[in-house]
């Protein structure tokens, strides 16, 4: 094996490398191997087919004055000799620069197919490394040495038996590769991040709870209700409904069955036409009163609220007059005009003072009802109803043009 020596700066690190070093003559330099090569693998006893893997590690010295310059080809994977193991894989992981030296790793997968070596050691050959040393002095052009060699010696490896005899460690875990560090400080650096999201995540909604635990001992909160869900209240309203067909097919028809019935559909009337809709939250035993529709939702934490609504027939048949004008489809169109008749039909059965019931006349806006709850369900869902107004606006939008065009 032959080495080629350089001098380095006499600096506080080189007290402590692993490296040999060797006296030089001057008062501020030393010499240090200008490359080294480690071997390790992670059997020393294999079975015939058997594969294991092998770690080949390098330093050389680059400084602003020399530059070890070796030959990697005789280490990459598809040329390695190391017969008569096969490589069978391997990788080279990115280089790690430490003060003046510079290391490189190759990983290899080997195995030995060979019915002859049963219970002999088996050499893994040496290495051949060729390298040359470039030296530069002070502005001079680089000028780079003859070439030398670097030899690893063999590794001894046992077929079909416990450890080598030339073995005298016991390693019971294969070495950590170059690929293992950076996997670790991969995942390392990845569950920081998420511990870090995760205490942020913490100390905020520990700062929301203390808020609110502080505004409710001052007892500055004012409770809000927060609006319902538009296909919420339109189901609530076809449930209702829904109850009031079953009943009145039970017991028939009745002042305070018809008034049910009729906040129903009011309340249905003002989601078609973006009316206002009374709500508030009250307890879970509470009854509702008339003209209100008692509503539950929530699954984790229900809550109960009734919800109302003062829309009158006259003021759908405004809400259908602005429709004609072009500011909603056909479709629109029929569904308030078909709202308004029934509302019209139920406030006078609420309200009549003779006290007689159009029964046949009920039971047909009833069904009628129903029907165009069963439409305005779906027509409510927020992603559908945004399309509808997008839609009514651009025709609108056309409607308009056409006519300055015009």
């Amino acid at each position: 094996m032959t080495r080629r020596l350089l001098p380095l700066a006499l600096i506080s690190w080189t007290l402590s490398t692993p490296h040999p070093v060797h006296a030089q003559p001057g008062e501020d330099t030393e010499q240090v191997d200008a490359i080294r090569c480690w071997r390790r693998i992670s059997r020393n006893a294999v079975y015939v087919g058997e594969r294991f893997t092998m770690d080949v590690t390098c330093s050389v010295v680059e400084t602003d004055t020399a530059r070890t310059l070796p030959d990697q080809t005789a280490l990459e994977p598809e040329t390695i000799d190391v017969a008569p193991f096969e490589v069978l894989d391997g990788e080279r992981y990115e280089e790690i620069r430490t003060g003046p030296y510079r290391f490189f790793q190759y990983h290899y997968t080997l195995r030995i197919i060979n019915e002859s070596s049963f219970g002999e050691d088996t050499e893994i050959p040496a290495l051949d490394i060729t390298y040359r040393v470039e030296r530069r002095v002070r502005d001079n052009p680089a000028l780079v040495g003859r070439e030398l060699r670097y030899v690893l010696p063999p590794e001894p490896v046992r077929v079909l038996s416990l450890v080598p005899d030339s073995i005298v460690d016991i390693r019971d875990f294969p070495p950590a590769t170059f690929g293992d560090a950076q996997a670790r400080l991969f995942r390392a650096n990845v569950l920081t991040l998420l511990a870090a999201l995760f205490g942020v995540v913490a100390v905020g909604v520990v700062a929301l709870g203390a808020a609110r635990v502080v505004r409710e001992r001052r007892g500055d909160t004012a409770r809000v209700d927060t609006p319902l869900p538009l296909a919420l209240i339109v189901h609530g309203a076809l449930g209702e409904l829904t109850r009031v067909q079953r009943e009145t097919a039970e017991h028939g028809w009745s002042v305070e069955r018809a008034g049910r019935a009729l906040a129903a559909l009011r309340v249905a009337g003002s989601v078609a036409v973006s009316g206002p809709i009374a709500q508030t939250t009250v307890d879970a035993g509470t009854p509702a009163r008339d003209g209100q529709l008692r509503l539950r939702h929530g699954l984790l934490r229900p809550t109960t609220a009734v919800i109302s609504s003062g829309l009158t027939a006259a003021a759908l048949i405004r809400r259908l007059e602005q429709t004609r004008a072009g500011r909603a489809g056909s479709a629109g169109v029929e569904l308030v005009a078909d709202l308004g008749r029934a509302i019209a039909v139920f406030t006078s059965a609420r309200y009549s003072r003779n006290g007689s019931l159009p029964t046949d006349a009920l039971t047909r806006e009833l069904d009628t009802g129903i029907a165009l709850l069963t439409r305005l369900r779906w027509r409510s869902v927020a992603p559908v109803r945004y399309a509808t107004d997008l839609v009514a606006t651009l025709r609108a939008r056309s409607t308009r043009q056409a006519a300055k065009d015009v």
